[in-house]
């Protein structure tokens, strides 16, 4: 087994909220039911030799089987030769980790972790369980092996002009790749990073030149870049997750426009025929707009082409995006440079972009596309498909979660916006780890087929 601090944490691995000694694999089925051995911290091996520290009685186990070893907050689990280990009725290739609640298969025995009294050990600091609670909720699956260091630890690492260029190249038939080179352990995204800091130089370049030289024509860019730095980061950070690499940026951008323009307009014609605004104010948005969002996608996703749900999200951040550039726009010339002047405009642009990273039609039609996309699968839509629970359950949380930014109701230090933007964003990671296991069951299909 490789111990290498530099190797990121399996999807589908949960990290473990207690010391070593207090963990136990147990055996609750098969010929090894009943035993159970504690997790000391040192690297333990499974098989049916003596010289094992956890010896099995399975005949089809192997006299040397697996190697177990607990590592950074995880147990990680590499199969030894040819033998077949699974977790979760998927066969291992290399080392995986082994999550809470997830069930580990040596011969015919399966083993899960347990704390001494046989119970699953306590889930770990409060993003994990509260993330267990919104997932629950929207009625998706728990979020296990998310590591935020781990995820953004590329963000600096140096790279050339040509590695970048040859990054953002993918989505065409030639460039892209095939499944079985997919890699489906969580991504290590960094481009969004430097698409947010030039964006960002490049506002501040506006404003100062605005500020030195009293220019007028400085006012159209700084409002165009200040209303799409946050949104257009935000689809780029997507475009990264979005593992099979099949979606190009040409294709995003023509949804990011046509998707936000039809979004918009779709929008308009809802609020005048509902007139729910008139009873339900500035929060009838939530209903209005992601309902006309939906419009849009339900468009896109007539196209087999993009049969992930990962895609799903890529492309519904993107028509989300779209949608918020157009609406900030407007903000930012009605309320903030014609009735509030300069300094309105600068704070409007400075408000809406921080708070795009919480709530957001970015992430709330990203949220809208994966579901859409997780029911259609690669079937051809049918509209029957938006009754399917699981599309509703992650629609009404995405309008909820509209309806709630748009109350006239605050929380000091802007906690009502912290708590959208972490239902939204607990909601987005299960997405993700969803949309990483669908490619790599799709993987494990076509080898079962060759």
């Amino acid at each position: 087994m490789t111990h290498s601090s530099g190797t990121a944490a399996p999807p589908g691995a949960a990290p473990i909220n207690a010391s070593a000694a207090t963990l136990y694999l147990s055996c609750f089925s098969g010929p090894d039911a009943g035993k159970r051995v504690a997790l000391t911290g040192s690297i333990l091996s499974i098989g049916a030799s003596a010289s094992n520290n956890i010896l099995s009685d399975d005949p089809d186990v192997a006299g040397k089987h697996a190697v177990i070893a607990v590592e950074r907050g995880l147990l990680t689990v590499e199969s030894i030769g040819e033998s077949a280990v699974f977790i979760d009725g998927v066969q291992l290739r290399g080392e995986a980790a082994l999550g809470r609640g997830q069930q580990l298969r040596v011969g015919r025995s399966l083993w899960r972790l347990t704390n001494a009294r046989g119970e699953l050990p306590p889930e770990s600091g409060f993003f994990s369980k509260w993330s267990a609670r919104v997932s629950a909720a929207a009625g998706l699956e728990r979020i296990q092996g998310f590591s935020a260091s781990e995820l953004f630890s590329d963000v600096f690492k140096k790279r050339s002009d040509e590695e970048i260029e040859e990054y953002f190249v993918s989505g065409t038939p030639h460039t892209t790749p095939d499944l079985m080179t997919v890699p489906t352990d969580w991504p290590r995204p960094w481009a969004f990073a430097r698409i947010f800091l030039m964006s960002l130089a490049a506002y501040f370049l506006l404003v100062y030149g605005f500020r030195e030289f009293g220019n007028p024509y400085f006012l159209p860019g700084i409002m165009v870049v200040g209303s799409l730095a946050f949104p257009v980061t935000i689809v780029i950070f997507f475009y990264e997750m979005n593992v099979p690499r099949n979606v190009s940026l040409l294709f995003l951008l023509k949804w990011l426009v046509f998707g936000g323009v039809l979004s918009l307009l779709a929008a308009l014609f809802g609020f005048r025929v509902s007139n729910l605004s008139s009873w339900l104010g500035a929060m009838s948005a939530g209903i209005v707009e992601e309902t006309a969002k939906l419009v849009a996608l339900l468009i896109v996703a007539r196209n087999l082409r993009y049969r992930w749900t990962l895609n799903g999200l890529l492309i519904g951040a993107a028509v989300g995006t779209g949608f918020s550039i157009f609406e900030t726009m407007g903000y930012v010339f009605v309320q903030g440079f014609l009735k509030g002047g300069q300094e309105g405009m600068f704070q409007i642009i400075t408000q809406r972009g921080w708070l795009n990273l919480l709530g957001d039609h970015s992430l709330w039609t990203g949220l809208v596309g994966a579901a859409l996309w997780r029911v259609r699968g690669d079937k051809p839509l049918r509209l029957d498909m938006l009754a399917d629970p699981r599309f509703l359950r992650v629609f009404g949380l995405a309008v909820a979660l509209h309806m709630v930014n748009n109350m006239p109701v605050q929380i000091p230090l802007f906690g009502k916006y912290l708590l959208i933007g972490f239902v939204a964003w607990a909601g987005i990671l299960s997405f993700i780890q969803y949309g990483l296991r669908e490619v790599r069951m799709a993987q494990v299909s076509r080898l079962g087929a060759s």
